[in-house]
């Protein structure tokens, strides 16, 4: 409309041709012919949402190339010509084609899913207008579906890492075509031999947060993998000085774990409102709006703190807070400022979000560590919480952006520890003449400012792309207790 508009009002000579649903050689493996294939070839199921009864009207690339030279040539000016197919397949027929094209019993291979909002039924465009100027389809399905296997069976790196693109409900990912070496056809076997990618461009990590406890372990996580890393100069909030350490480092990935937690602790934000805001509201929008701009993923670690158990999540029912319930504590101005943001980010399709709960890690000489907190407080409430378990988890927000992850995620170990159960690891573990003294919420809120969250998180969603992950007990055990006691 837009264009027509245009060509209307001030004359510009326009032809506005409409198609849907080409494929063939050089398409993105987000779309779901070659999003098939590959899965296919590696012996991996192929997902179908819902039913797979919707119809589409598939075009091969070339015939659609000589439509567009067709119109050109022929095609008058502020007319609309529709380039389509009379020839429609049903989802789920397409999917045994490329089965039957691999000798793959479709049975086996072919899985179905969610099925994915607002999935239409039917494409159909009328062509005759087109067939008029002297066009028509050349290509056959049979022969256009060969075509484009053979071309991304000889150019399987061409994309470098899709892995994110072949999920059955794919996020936009950050991989653009590059021409690379192409990997001898003898790796790829003839069906089922699942490919390495080679080719990728190497990774390399925009780190913000040097001065903070997780962008300190960030940079040694790096060092020990071989990536190459460097921290951002730039204040979060300065839009011109994050475009300068893009522009200057040229990232793959930005790990944000800058923000304000409050020293001594979280009551230092409730009179330091303005700064708190700057930080994790105003700078945490900043940066994801920037990368945005230069198609970078941002890893941005955030906050579980921003639940508290209630009705629905009660304590001790084993029902924790999903990734797509919003915050329900506002009980501190950090945790206020926090749900603020991710509600917002919700916005940013470059964006993962990373919910931390009071992390914990095996040095336990660290002030911010939550096992070393409690074990130096007079007193301790004793509430089961969920919790991260750095040492675990960390590494994992590693590899979530190799596949390039996006959305919410709640990044704690399954299930929850109490207080005390963490207080007797420590005593079992590391000062059997350890104690220590409980208190009650109401005895607690007399000596702090402002409340303190507690809640369960449902790490399910975690667990399912992680399944080795640990739940918090074994974990803590693994990885924080049994190295000191070998000590």
């Amino acid at each position: 409309m837009l264009v027509m508009a245009y060509s209307q009002s001030y004359g510009i000579p326009c032809i506005t041709t409409r198609g849907n649903n080409v494929y063939g050689p050089y398409q993105f493996p987000e779309k779901m012919i070659p999003k098939f294939m590959l899965l296919a070839m590696q012996g991996k199921p192929l997902p179908i949402h819902g039913d797979g009864s919707n119809v589409r009207s598939y075009l091969y690339c070339e015939d659609v190339a000589e439509a567009f030279d067709v119109i050109l040539h022929k095609g008058e000016v502020g007319q609309v010509y529709n380039i389509g197919t009379l020839r429609e397949r049903r989802v789920i027929d397409v999917a045994h084609d490329i089965c039957k094209m691999l000798n793959l019993e479709p049975e086996k291979y072919i899985e179905f899913v969610e099925n994915r909002p607002f999935n239409d039924f039917r494409y159909f465009l009328n062509d005759q207008k087109l067939k008029a100027l002297g066009w028509d389809e050349r290509t056959s399905w049979e022969e256009g579906l060969k075509k484009t296997f053979d071309w991304y069976k000889e150019n399987l790196d061409y994309w470098g890492d899709v892995s994110g693109a072949l999920l059955p409900h794919p996020r936009m990912l950050s991989s653009y075509s590059m021409e690379k070496p192409m990997p001898p056809a003898e790796q790829f076997k003839e069906v089922l031999s699942p490919s390495v990618v080679n080719g990728k461009p190497p990774l390399k990590f925009l780190i913000y947060g040097r001065t903070g406890w997780i962008g300190g372990l960030l940079s040694k996580l790096c060092e020990e993998r071989g990536i190459a890393y460097e921290y951002g100069n730039g204040r979060l909030e300065d839009r011109r000085s994050i475009e300068a350490d893009i522009l200057r480092i040229q990232p793959t990935h930005i790990f944000n774990a800058a923000g304000v937690t409050g020293r001594p602790n979280v009551d230092w934000c409730e009179t330091h409102q303005v700064e708190t805001l700057r930080a994790n509201v105003i700078g945490v929008l900043t940066l994801c709006d920037v990368a945005r701009n230069h198609d970078l993923l941002v890893m941005n670690y955030a906050t579980g703190c921003i639940f508290e158990y209630d009705d629905k999540h009660t304590l001790g029912s084993g029902v924790g807070f999903t990734e797509e319930e919003s915050a329900n504590f506002f009980g501190s101005y950090y945790s206020k400022t926090k749900g603020m943001v991710e509600e917002m980010l919700k916005a940013y399709d470059n964006v993962c979000v990373l919910r931390v709960r009071m992390p914990i890690s095996s040095d336990l000489s660290n002030p911010r560590n939550f096992i070393t907190k409690i074990s130096r407080y007079q007193k301790v409430v004793d509430i089961p919480n969920s919790m991260t378990v750095l040492d675990e988890l960390l590494p994992i927000s590693i590899e979530m952006a190799k596949r390039n992850l996006r959305g919410i995620y709640n990044f704690t170990n399954p299930g929850v520890i109490s207080h005390n159960e963490i207080l007797e690891l420590y005593r079992d573990y590391i000062d059997p003449n350890f104690k220590w003294q409980n208190f009650t919420l109401e005895e607690q809120a007399k000596v702090i400012v402002a409340a303190r969250s507690n809640n369960e998180l449902d790490a399910s969603k975690l667990k399912k792309e992680f399944p080795e992950m640990l739940d918090i007990r074994s974990s803590i055990i693994k990885y924080v207790f049994e190295p000191k006691k070998k000590q």
